[in-house]
């Protein structure tokens, strides 16, 4: 598929010459893809409350029924009830951000998937939107309420804020409150920076925050007013974000790169088996991108 690549500037030569394949289509709203070690894409269809499994060539299978939502609670949903984000945990375990049961449960692949973290200051989560597992083991997450009706909070019954959240040892931290509406997460390649944006158009703020070994921050940065959804960062450390332009790429300091074109809207994006290969969920499909050029 030809696709259209605007480079703002010489450093983004790598990214010319970008590689756009379908490989499914026709769902719902596809978000939170993740590339398991053993050959296989994993993403969530968000309303469809279900996870697809996807091999590089396209062949797709479900994957795991009722990924987000067990039926209950109805009244206080949007119609974005099943699960978004996927990760994995030091073990192996998959982490899946479950809207409709406002929890990250953790699932073995085998028996049902287990609440890991679902309620802070005794109250549940509204809907955990983005994960990313840091290689300590510390998970860092997004609570928006896209998942609560008419998508906004409702304080009497979950939390009063969109917060970004750090759990370690058993315990969990709201770490900011920065953004109404958090969303996706990324570290930098050393773990020093983590990376957070906001899709609403009234929040226009791409945060970079300063870690600490235990999980917390002590620095906040504004690296660009942009808005976006998911996304990665590449082997040259610069962030791949999924914005309704399409593949935005920013540098560490939040300049803009390159803007790789798409037939649909890009929600999030992850790794692939090799450096240059990434994959990409778009509301009602499935691409896989490849830069040849980015690790020459």
């Amino acid at each position: 598929m030809k696709i259209k690549t605007d480079i703002f500037e010489e450093k983004g030569a790598p990214y010319e010459g970008a590689e756009v394949k379908q490989l499914g289509k026709k769902f719902e709203f596809t978000e939170g893809p993740v590339w398991h070690p053993s050959g296989y894409l994993l993403f969530s269809d968000t309303p469809a409350n279900r996870i697809y499994r996807m091999t590089e060539d396209g062949e797709m299978e479900v994957f795991l029924e009722k990924s987000g939502w067990n039926g209950e609670g109805k009244e206080w949903l949007s119609d974005q009830v099943g699960s978004n984000a996927l990760a994995f945990d030091k073990t192996g375990q998959l982490l899946i951000c479950q809207h409709g049961n406002h929890a990250i449960a953790s699932w073995d692949g085998e028996n049902d998937p287990e609440p890991l973290i679902s309620d802070f200051q005794q109250k549940p989560f509204n809907s955990p939107n983005d994960i990313a597992v840091r290689s300590d083991g510390v998970i860092y997450f997004t609570d928006p309420p896209y998942g609560l009706k008419e998508q906004v909070l409702h304080k009497e019954h979950f939390q009063p804020v969109g917060g970004l959240y750090c759990y370690r040892n058993g315990k969990i931290d709201l770490l900011s409150a920065d953004l109404k509406y958090p969303n996706g997460l990324a570290f930098s390649n050393d773990e020093k920076y983590l990376y957070l944006g906001s899709n609403h158009p009234d929040e226009a703020r791409f945060y970079r925050y300063t870690l600490t070994p235990k999980g917390g921050i002590t620095e906040r940065r504004i690296l660009a007013k942009q808005n976006g959804d998911g996304m990665v960062v590449d082997v040259n450390d610069n962030i791949l974000f999924a914005t309704d332009e399409g593949i935005l790429v920013l540098s560490p300091a939040g300049q803009r790169l390159a803007l790789i074109g798409l037939a649909e809207t890009p929600t999030n994006i992850c790794k692939g088996p090799v450096a240059e290969q990434f994959f990409i969920t778009a509301r009602s499909a499935v691409f896989q991108l490849l830069l040849p050029a980015l690790c020459k």
